[in-house]
Protein backbone atom coordinates (compact mmCIF):
# COMPACT_ATOMS: atom_id res chain seq x y z
CA UNK A 1 0.00 0.00 0.00
CA UNK A 2 1.36 3.47 -0.86
CA UNK A 3 2.47 6.05 1.69
CA UNK A 4 -0.60 8.30 1.37
CA UNK A 5 -3.04 5.37 1.81
CA UNK A 6 -1.06 3.99 4.75
CA UNK A 7 -1.08 7.37 6.48
CA UNK A 8 -4.80 7.83 5.80
CA UNK A 9 -5.78 4.46 7.26
CA UNK A 10 -3.39 4.81 10.21
CA UNK A 11 -5.10 8.13 11.04
CA UNK A 12 -8.57 6.50 10.80
CA UNK A 13 -7.38 3.63 13.01
CA UNK A 14 -6.20 6.04 15.71
CA UNK A 15 -9.51 7.95 15.68
CA UNK A 16 -11.58 4.77 15.78
CA UNK A 17 -9.49 3.32 18.61
CA UNK A 18 -10.14 6.47 20.67
CA UNK A 19 -13.87 6.25 19.91
CA UNK A 20 -13.87 2.58 20.99
CA UNK A 21 -12.13 3.42 24.27
CA UNK A 22 -14.65 6.18 24.97
CA UNK A 23 -17.80 4.24 24.16
CA UNK A 24 -17.10 0.53 24.68
CA UNK A 25 -18.45 -0.37 28.15
CA UNK A 26 -16.62 -2.65 30.55
CA UNK A 27 -17.92 -6.06 31.60
CA UNK A 28 -19.07 -4.55 34.88
CA UNK A 29 -21.05 -1.86 33.04
CA UNK A 30 -22.79 -4.52 30.97
CA UNK A 31 -23.92 -6.35 34.09
CA UNK A 32 -25.27 -3.17 35.67
CA UNK A 33 -26.97 -2.33 32.38
CA UNK A 34 -29.24 -5.31 32.85
CA UNK A 35 -30.77 -3.82 36.03
CA UNK A 36 -31.83 -0.55 34.41
CA UNK A 37 -34.88 0.17 32.23
CA UNK A 38 -33.96 0.64 28.59
CA UNK A 39 -32.35 -1.57 25.96
CA UNK A 40 -30.35 -4.47 27.45
CA UNK A 41 -27.66 -6.03 25.25
CA UNK A 42 -26.31 -9.49 26.01
CA UNK A 43 -22.96 -8.10 24.85
CA UNK A 44 -21.73 -4.77 23.55
CA UNK A 45 -18.41 -5.92 22.11
CA UNK A 46 -17.53 -8.93 20.00
CA UNK A 47 -14.02 -10.20 19.27
CA UNK A 48 -13.87 -12.23 16.04
CA UNK A 49 -10.33 -13.30 16.86
CA UNK A 50 -8.29 -14.30 13.81
CA UNK A 51 -10.13 -14.13 10.46
CA UNK A 52 -8.96 -15.48 7.13
CA UNK A 53 -9.03 -12.80 4.43
CA UNK A 54 -10.42 -15.25 1.87
CA UNK A 55 -13.74 -15.54 3.78
CA UNK A 56 -14.68 -12.09 2.34
CA UNK A 57 -17.16 -11.24 5.12
CA UNK A 58 -17.47 -11.90 8.87
CA UNK A 59 -20.88 -11.42 10.51
CA UNK A 60 -21.98 -11.12 14.13
CA UNK A 61 -25.44 -10.48 15.57
CA UNK A 62 -25.90 -8.44 18.78
CA UNK A 63 -29.18 -9.36 20.49
CA UNK A 64 -31.03 -6.98 22.80
CA UNK A 65 -34.11 -7.10 25.03
CA UNK A 66 -36.60 -4.24 25.28
CA UNK A 67 -36.87 -3.47 29.01
CA UNK A 68 -39.03 -0.37 28.56
CA UNK A 69 -42.83 -0.08 28.80
CA UNK A 70 -43.13 0.92 25.12
CA UNK A 71 -42.19 -0.68 21.79
CA UNK A 72 -38.65 0.10 20.67
CA UNK A 73 -38.00 1.22 17.08
CA UNK A 74 -34.46 1.09 15.71
CA UNK A 75 -34.35 4.23 13.55
CA UNK A 76 -30.90 3.66 12.07
CA UNK A 77 -27.41 2.31 12.75
CA UNK A 78 -24.23 4.13 11.71
CA UNK A 79 -20.87 2.43 11.24
CA UNK A 80 -17.53 4.08 11.96
CA UNK A 81 -16.16 2.65 8.69
CA UNK A 82 -17.53 1.73 5.29
CA UNK A 83 -15.94 -1.70 5.75
CA UNK A 84 -18.74 -2.56 8.22
CA UNK A 85 -22.33 -2.85 6.95
CA UNK A 86 -25.04 -2.88 9.66
CA UNK A 87 -28.56 -4.32 9.58
CA UNK A 88 -31.21 -4.39 12.31
CA UNK A 89 -34.73 -5.35 13.39
CA UNK A 90 -37.12 -3.67 10.96
CA UNK A 91 -40.28 -4.10 13.06
CA UNK A 92 -40.96 -2.42 16.44
CA UNK A 93 -39.74 -4.57 19.33
CA UNK A 94 -42.48 -4.96 21.95
CA UNK A 95 -41.73 -4.68 25.70
CA UNK A 96 -39.96 -7.84 26.88
CA UNK A 97 -39.26 -9.00 23.33
CA UNK A 98 -35.90 -9.41 21.57
CA UNK A 99 -34.39 -7.50 18.67
CA UNK A 100 -31.00 -7.48 16.98
CA UNK A 101 -28.25 -5.37 15.45
CA UNK A 102 -26.04 -7.20 12.94
CA UNK A 103 -22.53 -6.16 11.86
CA UNK A 104 -21.00 -7.45 8.60
CA UNK A 105 -17.25 -6.79 8.28
CA UNK A 106 -15.51 -6.98 4.91
CA UNK A 107 -12.15 -8.79 5.14
CA UNK A 108 -11.00 -8.48 1.52
CA UNK A 109 -7.78 -6.42 1.25
CA UNK A 110 -8.07 -5.41 4.94
CA UNK A 111 -5.18 -7.28 6.54
CA UNK A 112 -4.31 -6.58 10.15
CA UNK A 113 -6.12 -5.72 13.35
CA UNK A 114 -9.39 -3.77 13.30
CA UNK A 115 -11.56 -2.16 15.97
CA UNK A 116 -14.85 -0.66 14.69
CA UNK A 117 -17.92 0.83 16.35
CA UNK A 118 -21.65 0.90 15.59
CA UNK A 119 -23.85 3.76 16.79
CA UNK A 120 -27.47 2.66 17.34
CA UNK A 121 -30.28 5.25 17.31
CA UNK A 122 -33.66 4.23 18.78
CA UNK A 123 -36.76 5.83 20.26
CA UNK A 124 -35.93 4.54 23.78
CA UNK A 125 -36.74 7.23 26.39
CA UNK A 126 -33.95 5.88 28.64
CA UNK A 127 -31.08 5.26 26.19
CA UNK A 128 -31.84 6.60 22.69
CA UNK A 129 -28.21 6.21 21.58
CA UNK A 130 -26.06 3.14 22.29
CA UNK A 131 -22.71 1.90 21.07
CA UNK A 132 -21.49 -1.53 19.97
CA UNK A 133 -18.02 -2.64 18.91
CA UNK A 134 -16.39 -5.39 16.86
CA UNK A 135 -12.71 -6.22 16.64
CA UNK A 136 -10.40 -8.89 15.30
CA UNK A 137 -7.36 -9.57 13.15
CA UNK A 138 -7.48 -10.36 9.42
CA UNK A 139 -4.70 -12.64 8.17
CA UNK A 140 -3.76 -14.19 4.86
CA UNK A 141 -2.37 -17.69 4.50
CA UNK A 142 0.81 -17.89 2.41
CA UNK A 143 -0.03 -17.82 -1.29
CA UNK A 144 0.85 -20.84 -3.34
CA UNK A 145 3.68 -20.01 -5.67
CA UNK A 146 3.31 -20.80 -9.36
CA UNK A 147 6.11 -21.82 -11.67
CA UNK A 148 9.27 -19.65 -11.67
CA UNK A 149 8.47 -18.76 -8.01
CA UNK A 150 6.18 -15.96 -9.14
CA UNK A 151 3.52 -14.71 -6.68
CA UNK A 152 0.66 -12.75 -8.30
CA UNK A 153 0.51 -9.17 -6.95
CA UNK A 154 -2.53 -7.71 -5.19
CA UNK A 155 -4.16 -5.21 -7.53
CA UNK A 156 -5.10 -1.85 -6.04
CA UNK A 157 -8.49 -0.20 -6.20
CA UNK A 158 -10.54 2.96 -5.72
CA UNK A 159 -11.50 3.23 -2.06
CA UNK A 160 -13.93 5.54 -0.25
CA UNK A 161 -13.53 7.05 3.21
CA UNK A 162 -17.03 5.74 4.05
CA UNK A 163 -19.99 4.25 2.24
CA UNK A 164 -22.78 5.69 4.40
CA UNK A 165 -23.57 9.39 4.77
CA UNK A 166 -26.07 10.70 7.34
CA UNK A 167 -27.63 14.16 7.59
CA UNK A 168 -29.09 14.57 11.07
CA UNK A 169 -30.89 16.74 11.47
CA UNK A 170 -31.76 18.01 8.01
CA UNK A 171 -33.68 21.20 8.79
CA UNK A 172 -36.46 22.20 6.44
CA UNK A 173 -35.15 25.77 6.01
CA UNK A 174 -31.59 25.15 4.81
CA UNK A 175 -29.29 23.20 2.51
CA UNK A 176 -26.79 20.80 4.11
CA UNK A 177 -23.57 19.49 2.54
CA UNK A 178 -21.10 16.72 3.41
CA UNK A 179 -17.81 15.55 1.90
CA UNK A 180 -16.34 12.05 1.48
CA UNK A 181 -12.73 11.47 0.55
CA UNK A 182 -11.97 9.01 -2.25
CA UNK A 183 -8.52 7.53 -2.91
CA UNK A 184 -7.01 5.99 -6.02
CA UNK A 185 -4.96 3.11 -4.59
CA UNK A 186 -4.13 1.64 -8.00
CA UNK A 187 -1.07 2.34 -10.10
CA UNK A 188 -3.18 3.69 -12.95
CA UNK A 189 -4.91 6.95 -13.82
CA UNK A 190 -8.56 6.16 -13.14
CA UNK A 191 -11.88 7.58 -14.25
CA UNK A 192 -14.80 7.80 -11.81
CA UNK A 193 -18.41 7.61 -12.98
CA UNK A 194 -21.74 8.13 -11.21
CA UNK A 195 -24.01 5.29 -12.31
CA UNK A 196 -27.51 6.36 -13.38
CA UNK A 197 -27.20 10.08 -12.49
CA UNK A 198 -30.82 10.57 -13.55
CA UNK A 199 -31.87 8.66 -10.45
CA UNK A 200 -30.39 11.26 -8.09
CA UNK A 201 -33.37 12.97 -6.36
CA UNK A 202 -34.20 16.50 -7.48
CA UNK A 203 -33.53 17.84 -3.97
CA UNK A 204 -29.94 16.48 -3.95
CA UNK A 205 -26.77 17.47 -5.79
CA UNK A 206 -23.66 15.32 -6.26
CA UNK A 207 -20.21 16.53 -7.35
CA UNK A 208 -17.18 14.24 -7.67
CA UNK A 209 -13.74 14.07 -9.34
CA UNK A 210 -14.08 12.60 -12.81
CA UNK A 211 -10.47 11.34 -12.79
CA UNK A 212 -7.85 10.48 -10.17
CA UNK A 213 -4.13 9.98 -10.63
CA UNK A 214 -2.29 7.20 -8.73
CA UNK A 215 -2.27 7.98 -4.96
CA UNK A 216 -4.47 11.06 -5.51
CA UNK A 217 -7.12 11.90 -2.92
CA UNK A 218 -10.32 13.56 -4.18
CA UNK A 219 -13.61 14.65 -2.60
CA UNK A 220 -17.20 13.69 -3.28
CA UNK A 221 -19.66 16.39 -2.19
CA UNK A 222 -23.29 15.57 -1.40
CA UNK A 223 -25.75 18.38 -0.69
CA UNK A 224 -29.46 18.12 0.18
CA UNK A 225 -31.94 20.99 0.05
CA UNK A 226 -34.03 20.66 3.21
CA UNK A 227 -36.72 22.93 1.74
CA UNK A 228 -37.36 20.51 -1.13
CA UNK A 229 -36.79 17.10 0.51
CA UNK A 230 -40.12 15.24 0.87
CA UNK A 231 -41.79 14.47 4.19
CA UNK A 232 -40.48 14.61 7.74
CA UNK A 233 -38.51 11.98 9.59
CA UNK A 234 -36.23 9.33 8.10
CA UNK A 235 -35.50 9.32 4.36
CA UNK A 236 -32.72 8.39 2.01
CA UNK A 237 -31.50 7.25 -1.38
CA UNK A 238 -28.72 5.15 -2.88
CA UNK A 239 -25.83 6.11 -5.14
CA UNK A 240 -23.45 3.92 -7.11
CA UNK A 241 -20.04 4.75 -8.56
CA UNK A 242 -17.99 2.87 -11.12
CA UNK A 243 -14.30 3.13 -11.93
CA UNK A 244 -12.08 1.79 -14.70
CA UNK A 245 -9.31 1.02 -12.18
CA UNK A 246 -8.22 -2.67 -12.20
CA UNK A 247 -9.70 -4.50 -9.25
CA UNK A 248 -12.55 -2.02 -8.76
CA UNK A 249 -16.19 -3.07 -8.92
CA UNK A 250 -19.46 -1.21 -8.51
CA UNK A 251 -19.14 1.00 -5.41
CA UNK A 252 -22.49 1.55 -3.61
CA UNK A 253 -23.17 4.45 -1.24
CA UNK A 254 -26.17 5.00 1.06
CA UNK A 255 -27.33 8.55 1.85
CA UNK A 256 -29.74 8.93 4.80
CA UNK A 257 -31.32 11.96 6.43
CA UNK A 258 -33.76 12.83 9.21
CA UNK A 259 -35.75 15.87 8.10
CA UNK A 260 -36.96 18.05 10.95
CA UNK A 261 -38.80 21.34 11.26
CA UNK A 262 -36.93 24.53 12.09
CA UNK A 263 -38.35 26.54 14.97
CA UNK A 264 -36.79 29.87 16.00
CA UNK A 265 -36.19 30.41 19.69
CA UNK A 266 -39.48 31.52 21.28
CA UNK A 267 -40.13 33.61 24.40
CA UNK A 268 -42.43 32.34 27.17
CA UNK A 269 -45.14 34.69 25.90
CA UNK A 270 -44.80 33.36 22.35
CA UNK A 271 -44.92 29.76 23.59
CA UNK A 272 -48.19 30.43 25.40
CA UNK A 273 -49.73 31.68 22.16
CA UNK A 274 -48.27 28.88 20.00
CA UNK A 275 -50.43 25.96 18.78
CA UNK A 276 -50.56 22.95 21.11
CA UNK A 277 -51.83 19.50 20.19
CA UNK A 278 -53.55 17.08 22.57
CA UNK A 279 -54.35 13.53 21.38
CA UNK A 280 -57.15 11.47 22.93
CA UNK A 281 -56.46 8.66 23.47
CA UNK A 282 -52.68 8.44 23.21
CA UNK A 283 -52.91 4.62 23.06
CA UNK A 284 -55.78 2.82 21.29
CA UNK A 285 -55.97 -0.77 22.57
CA UNK A 286 -58.31 -3.20 20.81
CA UNK A 287 -57.52 -5.81 23.45
CA UNK A 288 -57.63 -9.57 22.94
CA UNK A 289 -58.95 -10.78 19.59
CA UNK A 290 -60.39 -14.24 18.88
CA UNK A 291 -58.82 -14.37 15.43
CA UNK A 292 -57.00 -12.30 12.83
CA UNK A 293 -57.79 -11.68 9.19
CA UNK A 294 -60.51 -9.05 9.36
CA UNK A 295 -60.60 -5.27 9.83
CA UNK A 296 -60.62 -3.30 13.07
CA UNK A 297 -61.91 0.27 13.03
CA UNK A 298 -60.96 3.03 15.44
CA UNK A 299 -61.05 6.77 15.98
CA UNK A 300 -59.05 9.27 18.00
CA UNK A 301 -59.30 13.01 18.59
CA UNK A 302 -56.86 15.87 17.96
CA UNK A 303 -57.42 19.04 19.98
CA UNK A 304 -55.67 22.41 19.65
CA UNK A 305 -55.42 24.04 23.09
CA UNK A 306 -53.11 26.81 21.82
CA UNK A 307 -53.87 30.33 20.59
CA UNK A 308 -52.81 29.88 16.95
CA UNK A 309 -53.97 27.43 14.24
CA UNK A 310 -52.50 23.93 14.46
CA UNK A 311 -51.10 22.73 11.11
CA UNK A 312 -51.12 18.97 10.54
CA UNK A 313 -48.14 18.51 8.21
CA UNK A 314 -47.83 14.73 8.05
CA UNK A 315 -49.57 11.59 9.32
CA UNK A 316 -48.18 8.14 8.56
CA UNK A 317 -48.29 4.69 10.15
CA UNK A 318 -45.31 2.41 10.76
CA UNK A 319 -47.17 -0.42 9.02
CA UNK A 320 -49.12 -0.41 5.72
CA UNK A 321 -51.78 -2.42 7.54
CA UNK A 322 -53.02 0.87 9.07
CA UNK A 323 -55.12 3.05 6.73
CA UNK A 324 -55.93 6.62 7.82
CA UNK A 325 -58.94 8.46 6.41
CA UNK A 326 -58.82 12.05 5.18
CA UNK A 327 -58.41 14.67 7.88
CA UNK A 328 -58.32 18.50 8.06
CA UNK A 329 -54.97 20.19 7.40
CA UNK A 330 -55.53 22.72 10.20
CA UNK A 331 -57.27 22.79 13.57
CA UNK A 332 -58.46 26.18 14.81
CA UNK A 333 -57.58 27.33 18.37
CA UNK A 334 -59.84 25.67 20.94
CA UNK A 335 -61.28 23.24 18.37
CA UNK A 336 -60.89 19.49 17.92
CA UNK A 337 -61.16 17.06 15.01
CA UNK A 338 -61.63 13.31 14.74
CA UNK A 339 -59.32 11.01 12.84
CA UNK A 340 -60.56 7.56 11.79
CA UNK A 341 -58.36 4.61 10.91
CA UNK A 342 -58.69 1.01 9.71
CA UNK A 343 -56.45 -1.86 10.88
CA UNK A 344 -56.03 -4.80 8.45
CA UNK A 345 -55.24 -7.77 10.71
CA UNK A 346 -54.53 -10.42 8.06
CA UNK A 347 -51.61 -12.73 9.09
CA UNK A 348 -51.25 -10.87 12.43
CA UNK A 349 -50.21 -13.09 15.37
CA UNK A 350 -49.30 -12.41 18.99
CA UNK A 351 -49.09 -8.95 20.58
CA UNK A 352 -48.94 -6.07 18.11
CA UNK A 353 -48.14 -2.43 18.78
CA UNK A 354 -48.09 -0.13 15.74
CA UNK A 355 -47.41 3.59 15.81
CA UNK A 356 -49.12 6.40 13.89
CA UNK A 357 -46.69 9.30 13.59
CA UNK A 358 -48.03 12.87 13.72
CA UNK A 359 -46.05 15.92 12.54
CA UNK A 360 -47.48 19.37 13.38
CA UNK A 361 -46.32 22.94 13.96
CA UNK A 362 -46.55 22.53 17.75
CA UNK A 363 -43.10 23.96 18.68
CA UNK A 364 -42.91 22.10 22.01
CA UNK A 365 -43.65 18.63 20.64
CA UNK A 366 -43.79 18.76 16.83
CA UNK A 367 -43.62 14.97 16.41
CA UNK A 368 -45.45 12.36 18.45
CA UNK A 369 -46.88 8.84 18.17
CA UNK A 370 -50.34 7.39 18.73
CA UNK A 371 -50.05 3.66 19.41
CA UNK A 372 -52.48 1.03 18.10
CA UNK A 373 -52.41 -2.22 20.09
CA UNK A 374 -54.08 -5.62 19.83
CA UNK A 375 -53.50 -9.20 21.03
CA UNK A 376 -54.01 -11.95 18.43
CA UNK A 377 -53.75 -15.75 18.70
CA UNK A 378 -50.19 -17.03 18.44
CA UNK A 379 -51.02 -19.10 15.34
CA UNK A 380 -52.64 -17.71 12.21
CA UNK A 381 -55.39 -19.92 10.74
CA UNK A 382 -57.03 -18.95 7.46
CA UNK A 383 -60.64 -20.02 7.02
CA UNK A 384 -61.97 -19.96 3.48
CA UNK A 385 -65.49 -18.43 3.55
CA UNK A 386 -66.60 -20.13 0.31
CA UNK A 387 -64.98 -23.55 0.78
CA UNK A 388 -67.25 -26.57 1.55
Amino acid sequence: MNRISTSFYRHCGIVLSVVSLLFTPSAKAQTIDGDKPGIYYREREHDFGELEESMNFATHRFEFVNRTPKPIVVNRVESSCGCTAPSWSSEPVAPGEKGFIEARYETTNRLGKFDKTLTVYTNSPFSPISYLAIKGNVVRTQQKQVQNNYVPPVIGRIDFEKYQVAFEPLLDNQTAMKEIRVINESNYSSMLYLVAPERVPSYAKITYPESLEPNEVGKIQISIDGKLAPGYGFGGFELAFQSNAPGSTLIPMQVNYVRSQYFPELTKKQLKRAPKMITEPGVFDFGKQDRSGGFLFGEFTLKNTGKKPLEIKQVNADCPCITIEDFPQTVAPGKKVSMKFKFDTVTKTGAKSIGIRMVTNDPVQPERYIWIKAQFPEKYEYKCPTCP
